[in-house]
């Protein structure tokens, strides 16, 4: 049985898809979908530069649907060699730390919507990086536009414009190109998510109506050594005492931490059932500000405001 290993994204993903249980996944397209150009001025002058510029355009290009679709069959063996070190490490703003190989691309590809998946269709359908430099050789920065859209053939609604992400990053690579390190932030997730799927997370009846999904979808998926319920109702009951969060801080012990979660027990149950239940399992758990988004030191193994300096 497949079990992916590994964020994009984002985080506000999750309730789009918690609707996918078990579905036939499409073929991929012999070659990768075309991506809108990349350029915004000049391309870069150094080889180094053109190596890390290429990583960075290969990475975002996987989250472009289908071509993340082979990674969801094969799992990590699916990702290109060379995009990724062993033990990479690294921050999301605002879903969290991620501290090896398996963690790291389930971020950027397990989380990339399917359109299937979720009630709107939505897919990242292009993307675009509009600002990158790299002025050494292990270091570059980037913001990208992840452009997404309505993925529903034979419907008027195909190719319908839906909101863009961005995401703002930096990254460390190894001495072979590979990234080991990096540190993103995906601002106005909240936004994007509501503004997706025209659902409000203020809504009484939406919080409603999401965590009895979260809760069907959850004894489904998590059963056996990873069941977190004895039943639908019991875990309704729980959740709906918790606090319900926001897209904009998906770290806490919440419901849309959970959302996210929820996604990857599809790919590896055994290590996110226990996030989606009554303790959060270490990861859906409250944090004081700013403990997770300043722990530099005890994730990267360096001094703040070392990391992504160039050496």
């Amino acid at each position: 049985m497949f079990r992916l290993h590994f964020a994009l994204l984002a985080l506000a993903w999750a309730l789009l898809q918690i609707d996918l249980i078990r579905i036939p996944l499409p073929q991929a397209y012999a070659s990768p979908t075309p991506t809108k150009k990349h350029w915004k001025s000049q391309r870069p002058e150094s080889s180094y530069a053109r190596r890390n510029f290429e990583t960075i355009s290969r990475i975002y290009n996987l989250t472009v649907y289908p071509n993340q679709l082979p990674i969801f069959q094969a799992g990590g063996v699916g990702v290109p060699k060379g995009l990724f070190s062993a033990n990479p490490v690294g921050r999301v703003d605002p879903v969290g730390t991620f501290t090896d190989f398996e963690h790291s691309i389930e971020y950027f590809f397990a989380l990339s919507p399917l359109p299937e998946a979720n009630p709107v269709r939505a897919a990242i359908t292009g993307y675009q990086i509009t600002e990158f430099s790299s002025q050494c050789r292990n270091v570059a920065a980037s913001i990208v536009y992840l452009y997404c859209s309505v993925v529903n053939p034979g419907s008027p609604d195909h190719g319908k414009p839906l909101p863009p992400l961005k995401q703002v990053a930096f990254w460390r690579f190894n001495k072979c190109g590979a990234v080991k390190k990096y540190d993103a932030w995906i601002p106005n997730l909240n936004s994007w998510f509501e503004a997706t799927t025209a659902s409000y997370v203020t809504d009484p009846v939406f919080r409603n109506a999401s965590i009895e999904q979260i809760c069907g979808a959850t004894q489904m998926r998590c059963q056996g050594p990873n069941a977190q319920w004895s039943s639908v109702g019991e875990c309704v009951a729980a959740l709906s005492q918790k606090t319900y969060g926001s897209y904009d801080e998906v770290w806490g012990d919440n419901i849309v931490c959970r959302s996210i979660h929820l996604v990857l027990t599809q790919v590896r149950p055994d290590v996110h059932c226990p996030h989606v239940g009554p303790t959060g399992g270490g990861k859906c758990v409250d944090v004081a500000y700013p403990k997770n988004y300043f722990s530099d030191e005890a994730l990267y193994g360096q001094p703040t405001g070392e990391t992504f300096m160039c050496d």
